[in-house]
């Protein structure tokens, strides 16, 4: 106990010093009505700091829960998307018929989170968190907000692999938006930003920056996505057609979220398909 008490006695008068100073800027401030007001604006300063820093820190630790709510909700938009081009198709007789199931809608969107992947192999691949208990098939194309992101490849239970656009194997059919001339998209193994447009006749008119989308033929992967821009394109001599580079619109070294996309109608698109082989078969 002596030892708490000999501070305060040999430092007695200076401790009586700081008690009577505190006393007259409390009554000090508590009085006057410019100081009063200082000291509040003062505090509710320091406390707007504090309050923005710790909500800086919480929303840090919830970035990851608001992103995969930001996911669904792009999901159901996109959904909506698609609702409304069969409405416009079906209103419009001179754009052709609308094949869709539920209210003019042909496609659903799993919204999934991408857990690896990679850039710089030769044949990409990557790994979305989930797989076939979440309704994801062998096959079924994946999207994100900037263009196509791959095929899944297989799955498990809760994940799936997924052949990346940035894979030889992996091919998508596009077009030109600006008259509608169809190819080929595949990457060539080299640059990660950028892949080769196939199949275009060299009489086909395309300058820098025109836009390539999706053709929506496929049944795999809706029409009207942007993959990227038109960067240069000129006339192949071996095969007679356009060697056209694209732009990628998406970035995949910062790949994050991305959406699964599900054919709403492809049990009955695969059944009347069988129709051409047993045709083939039959005898004339």
């Amino acid at each position: 106990m002596q030892f708490i008490l000999n501070p305060i006695i040999k430092n007695g008068l200076f401790i009586f010093y700081v008690l009577l100073a505190l006393l007259s800027f409390l009554f000090t401030f508590r009085q006057k009505v410019y100081h009063k007001s200082v000291l509040d604006k003062t505090s509710t300063q320091m406390s707007g700091y504090v309050d923005q820093r710790i909500s800086n820190v919480t929303q840090f630790f919830h970035l990851k829960d608001d992103n995969q709510e930001l996911q669904t909700e792009n999901a159901e938009l996109r959904k909506q998307l698609e609702l409304l081009k069969g409405e416009i198709s079906e209103s419009n007789p001179a754009s052709g018929p609308v094949n869709n199931v539920a209210f003019h809608q042909t496609y659903s969107f799993i919204p999934v989170e991408i857990i690896n992947n990679s850039v710089m192999k030769n044949y990409n691949m990557l790994t979305i968190n989930k797989g076939s208990r979440q309704g994801i098939e062998k096959g079924m194309g994946v999207i994100s907000g900037n263009g196509v992101i791959g095929y899944v490849y297989k799955t498990s239970d809760n994940y799936a692999r997924v052949m990346s656009t940035l894979n030889p194997n992996a091919k998508t059919t596009v077009q030109l938006k600006s008259n509608k001339y169809f190819g080929m998209l595949a990457w060539d193994g080299k640059d990660s930003r950028y892949a080769k447009l196939q199949e275009i006749p060299k009489y086909i008119e395309v300058v820098k920056g025109d836009t390539i989308e999706t053709d929506g033929k496929s049944g795999v992967i809706p029409g009207g996505i942007m993959i990227g821009t038109v960067l240069k394109s000129k006339i192949d001599e071996v095969t007679g057609e356009l060697d056209i580079v694209v732009k990628l619109k998406e970035d995949f070294a910062r790949l994050r979220y991305a959406q699964v996309v599900v054919n709403l109608e492809k049990k009955e698109i695969i059944e009347v398909e069988k129709i051409d082989s047993t045709a083939q078969n039959a005898n004339p």
